[in-house]
């Protein structure tokens, strides 16, 4: 028998016999499944005959504990969105070890249907639901009932009403976007495509769902933010292809000269499309979605579907799942986890972007690079790493190499910006843009530089250095590579804010050109000529690492304070183990990130700005357990 409307995730020790039980369940409101299952009684009578078996069934298995698993109540499972995040729910309750029954609807119209679900999994009690509601209202009711049996509720993806929670003196955890701010996304790149004039229409999801009413808030301030374009009409999609299909094409056949169509979420938008091949339109019509559903992406590459809104379902499910064991095991978590939204759109799918790094064989480069790839799979763009390994004439190479390749890109995190300088040349000769990354080039025109606050990081290093040293104290710095930009605003600063300090005096600078072994070797040299030392400052993670080898090497005490600069994984735990007093924590990943997204940026034609920097913080003992 086929079962439709039915998807299941299960845990690592999920029993089996609760899968048809599930799929009986969730055909109550499937035509096609009351035929198959054999029942010619009205469909009223058959949704109560089958409660009914439904009810007894699970008493047969009532008295089985379910306070460890932890259900996931989605809305349709015939979108993809859902799909996905049953996907990355059960991927983190697998990695958690933790039981984990998925729920679903045939539509997202289907309230009724899910508040059902919810009451028989209060039956059964169960550890925790994840809930990501068909109604921003009509769901809260049973959501404190859970509540108050002592079951924890998380609400995902849509949140729910917040004052008629109140009215029901209920407060639920939410996981989810900043939808609003999703709907500006649309709405501005709308806006830019249109030159701020012409004709729109808007299909919404279901009335008065709380997603649904912030994305359109944030689309009509967008649009209506110093412009002259005219939303033509409204109507809800009810977040389904078929009704968008309908909608769309007696709206299109109303309203004339429409120029785009703003569907709230991918499955609309197909319907949309749909529409407007059915009546022969213009395939160029604007046309936007919100999901970044594969089906949506497949059209983004063929530049039928323009633009869609990525917020991570998968990530949602996991952060769910996270969130749901630290309420059993009595842990403090945030009310609200918000998840990134990023607009992405068909100008960046197909391009080429060559990305030429110093070196991968450093714990902060490969965040840096593994962070470049998923934005770039995110934004459809082609992505070649180059690995120059620190040589200097190797990247030269390979930015000529890349040159030849017809790129449209080149992202560049340099060796030595003066041996590189003609490969740059070559790049602003052929109008090849170049975003530099971690470290500055000089005399070349940059498009965009991505970068710490490396000077600012320094400074925080001599600060912790003079608030741990009583009295006079005795400094070494270990230098990175002399001529990069990091090393020398890294020391920069430092040195400006220990001057601050006449207490403290730096015994000696040595050179390790951001290398482990070159740091214990010089360590090592310092130690058998018994230099004075109190307190190190290495300009990266891998050299203060490397210093600390050499005293472990040695079997002797290392100084009082030891300070790295990039937060790498090994080095943090180091401070958790008070091995290292301290580092400067980065955000390689967000670099790398943010370089492919304004790449994207470029392609869709976006004003970019010259620099963007991103905080750095300091990472001690201290700092890593206090909330």
């Amino acid at each position: 028998m086929r079962l439709r409307g039915y998807a299941t995730v299960q845990g690592p020790h999920i029993a089996r016999t609760q899968q048809p039980l599930r799929a009986w369940y969730l055909n109550l409101y499937s035509v096609e499944g009351i035929i198959m299952t054999g029942f010619p009684a009205p469909k009223i009578i058959v949704h109560s005959v089958l409660i009914c078996i439904f009810s007894l069934m699970l008493c047969g298995y009532a008295n089985g504990s379910k306070r460890g698993t932890v259900a996931l109540v989605m809305k349709s499972l015939a979108n993809p969105f859902f799909s996905q995040m049953a996907e990355g729910a059960g991927s983190k309750a697998n990695e958690l070890g933790v039981k984990l029954d998925t729920f679903g609807l045939e539509r997202e119209t289907d309230v009724e249907q899910q508040i059902s679900i919810m009451e028989h999994l209060i039956a059964l009690n169960y550890g925790a639901i994840l809930l990501a509601p068909a109604d921003s209202k009509r769901l809260i009711p049973v959501c404190k009932k859970a509540a108050s049996r002592n079951i924890p509720v998380i609400i995902i993806d849509n949140p729910l009403h917040a004052p008629t929670m109140k009215d029901h003196g209920v407060e639920l955890p939410f996981i989810g976007p900043d939808n609003y701010r999703g709907g500006l996304l649309i709405g501005n790149y709308v806006k830019d495509k249109l030159n701020s004039t012409g004709r729109v229409i808007i299909l919404e999801g279901i009335f008065g769902v709380e997603n649904s009413e912030k994305r359109k808030a944030g689309i009509v301030q967008a649009l209506t933010d110093n412009s002259s374009i005219e939303i033509a009409a409204a109507a809800h999609g009810n977040w389904h292809t078929d009704v968008a299909l309908s909608k769309i094409t007696e709206l299109l056949v109303v309203h004339q000269n429409i120029d785009a169509i703003i569907c709230l979420n991918d499955a609309m938008a197909i319907g949309a499309m749909q529409a407007v091949d059915l009546l022969g339109l213009p395939p160029e019509t604007l046309i936007t979605g919100y999901d970044n559903t594969e089906i949506v992406r497949t059209e983004l590459r063929n530049g039928r579907i323009h633009a869609t809104i990525d917020h991570r379902p998968d990530l949602m499910g996991a952060c769910g799942v996270e969130k749901a064991v630290s309420i059993l095991q009595n842990k403090q978590s945030p009310p609200t986890t918000e998840i990134t939204v990023e607009l992405v759109s068909h100008e960046s799918f197909g391009k080429k972007i060559a990305f030429s790094v110093s070196t991968t064989e450093n714990a902060f480069f490969e965040s840096l690079v593994a962070s470049a790839k998923n934005a770039a799979t995110l934004h459809g763009i082609h992505l070649t790493i180059l690995d120059a390994h620190n040589l200097d004439a190797q990247q030269l190479v390979d930015i000529n190499t890349a040159l030849l390749q017809q790129i449209d890109l080149l992202i560049l995190n340099p060796t030595n910006s003066e041996y590189i300088r003609s490969g740059l040349e070559t790049a602003e000769n052929k109008n090849i843009p170049i975003i530099t990354v971690d470290r500055k080039v000089t005399e070349a025109n940059v498009l965009c530089h991505i970068e710490s606050d490396n000077t600012a990081g320094g400074r925080l290093a001599a600060s912790y250095l003079a608030n741990h040293l009583e009295g006079p104290g005795y400094i070494a710095e270990v230098e990175g590579i002399p001529g990069t930009s990091a090393a020398l605003e890294r020391g920069t600063g430092f040195n400006e804010e220990l001057a601050k300090h006449p207490n403290l005096t730096v015994q000696t600078r040595e050179v390790a050109d951001f290398d482990r072994e070159k740091a214990k070797d010089i360590t090592l040299r310092l130690i058998d000529s018994k230099t004075t030392i109190d307190g190190i400052f290495a300009h990266n993670d891998d050299m203060i690492l490397g210093v600390l080898d050499a005293y472990d090497e040695k079997g002797i005490v290392p100084p009082a304070v030891l300070i790295g600069f990039d937060g790498i994984p090994e080095a943090k735990a180091k401070v958790l183990t008070k091995r290292l007093s301290a580092t400067i924590i980065q955000q390689p990943g967000k670099m790398g990130r943010l370089a492919l997204q304004t790449a994207a940026g470029f392609f869709r034609q976006q004003p970019i700005p010259n620099t963007i920097s991103i905080e750095l913080n300091l990472f001690t003992q201290q700092s890593a357990t206090t909330p």
